[in-house]
């Protein structure tokens, strides 16, 4: 059959009496061309008609699948079986970079500081706070960078640097990204240290930094976010007066409500933690973070202006103006921390240092 093709397409005239012959036929079977026809649409409708019932039956099939089958599936059900495989925990195992992670820590009911242990800035080899810049000049940031995972390092991990407006829910501005390597929880080199250069902005203010640790099959990525955000100011007669942005970052209308707390990072306990008088280890490890205990200390008065609840349209800002008073006689430096929540979600903040 190929090669009587083959053949015939090198006689064209061939073809051409095939195509009239073809033609007598029709006409000499004119009689039956309307019959044929129609069975010809027929065959056409019939075929249809089977394959809009395959389409229907798979669409039902898949739905009843949904409704009626088991949620776990079948696993292997139907297949033979294969040779049983057994796979040890410890076989696979994922790292955990981790940072002082404000928002991470308030979730859990902690009291946080935005004055991050894990961020430092340098002027040269000189640490420098982040609330004494100058403009248009080069600063270092350095990050440490922990992980919560004994068995997984980190290799090759992605760290990014932002910069913000002093303020709450602010816009973070792209500064860079740096690579570093994050060995397992106790090993030699952790914490691992990510540095980046700075170049302040030519408009004078006040600036956060933020790092963010990116790595895509992360144990506990809730944790890979940190934020340095502090302000000093001196008392005056006791009263100091801070200002910052609060801005509404989502892209819904929200009330935020303004906290102030008196949290500070502690000094380390022993290791390891000594027993209770009963011989009962603490139970509550964390007591001593937990939010409720750290208001304001006694004298200490705190006033937010325009108010301590605003409601804002998506992307709008308003400047807040904290007045702080000490009570008579304050000597020393006291940290406050305001942050802002919409309902329990923490927006953002800033901590505030009072000192005579």
């Amino acid at each position: 059959m190929k090669k009587l093709l083959c053949w015939l397409k090198d006689h064209p005239w061939l073809l051409l009496l095939d195509g009239l012959l073809l033609l007598l036929l029709l006409f000499l079977l004119r009689r039956w061309f309307y019959i044929w026809l129609i069975l010809y649409l027929a065959v056409l409708v019939l075929l249809g008609l089977i394959g809009l019932v395959r389409v229907i039956q798979g669409i039902l099939r898949k739905w009843c699948k949904k409704a009626f089958g088991d949620p776990k599936g079948k696993g292997s059900e139907g297949h033979p079986p294969s040779k049983e495989i057994h796979l040890p925990p410890h076989t696979y195992k994922r790292p955990d970079p981790m940072i002082y992670s404000q928002y991470y820590l308030m979730s859990k009911g902690l009291s946080i500081t935005w004055d991050n242990p894990d961020i430092q800035l340098f002027d040269g080899n000189s640490p420098v706070s982040s609330h004494d810049l100058g403009t248009t000049k080069n600063y270092t940031i350095r990050a440490r960078i922990w992980n919560g995972s004994v068995d997984a390092p980190a290799v090759n991990m992605l760290v990014r640097f932002y910069y913000l407006s002093f303020g709450a829910g602010t816009i973070r501005n792209y500064i860079g990204e740096k690579f570093v390597d994050v060995p397992v929880k106790g090993a030699v080199g952790l914490p691992a240290v990510a540095k980046h250069i700075w170049t302040t902005p030519a408009a004078a203010g006040h600036y956060c930094i933020q790092v963010e640790l990116v790595w895509p099959d992360d144990a506990n990525p809730d944790n890979n976010l940190g934020q340095e955000n502090i302000n000093v100011k001196k008392l005056n007669s006791p009263n100091a007066t801070f200002e910052f942005t609060l801005r509404n970052d989502s892209g819904f209308r929200r009330r935020l409500a303004l906290t102030a707390d008196s949290y500070e990072l502690p000094s380390k306990p022993p290791c390891p933690e000594r027993p209770a008088r009963d011989g009962r280890i603490e139970r509550d490890p964390y007591a001593r973070h937990r939010l409720s205990s750290h208001p304001l200390p006694e004298g200490w008065r705190i006033e937010f202006q325009p108010a301590d609840e605003i409601v804002l349209s998506p992307e709008e800002e308003q400047l807040i103006t904290v007045k702080v008073t000490a009570p008579d006689g304050f000597v020393g430096r006291q940290a406050i921390n305001v942050n802002a929540f919409d309902g329990n979600d923490l927006v953002g903040g800033v901590t505030l240092y009072a000192e005579s």
